[in-house]
Order: C-alpha cells, then sequence, then structure tokens
C-alpha cells in the first residue's frame, strides 16, 4: 500500500511539474529533487542570468503552482 501511495505521488509531482515553464521546471529540480548536487540561489541566477532574489521568486511561485495542482 506505501508502495502505491509513493507512485501515485510522484505521478501528481510529475503532472503538476508539466504545468511549470521549462525554467521553472530547472529551478525546482535543482534545488529540491536533485539529491546529489543541489544548485544555489546564486547558481541558478548565474546560468539564467538573473538576481539570486529573481531565482527565489521564480521558485516561490512555481512552488505555489505546484502545491495547488497537487492539491486539486
Amino acid at each position: 500500500e506505501d508502495d502505491n501511495w509513493e507512485e501515485q505521488a510522484a505521478n501528481r509531482l510529475t503532472d503538476a511539474m508539466q504545468g511549470l515553464d521549462e525554467r521553472s521546471q530547472d529551478i525546482i529540480r535543482a534545488r529540491w529533487l536533485d539529491e546529489d548536487n543541489k544548485s544555489t540561489l546564486q547558481e541558478l541566477a548565474d546560468r539564467y542570468g538573473v538576481s539570486a532574489e529573481r531565482v527565489r521568486q521564480l521558485e516561490k511561485n512555481a512552488m505555489k503552482k505546484l502545491r495547488a495542482a497537487i492539491e486539486a
């Protein structure tokens, strides 16, 4: 039963991620889903040519969208 729940949760996350733009998907993956090499805000800021604060804002908005999609 736990395996089924984990699979359903993973599927919901995957579906929710599809609703994000490519940059937001990358930020979420780099900050939360890559266990071996999590990126800092500054690393992502350098990658995208924006400020670390802007990356934080994008991350916050993406997490809000993910939460809403998963809870729907």
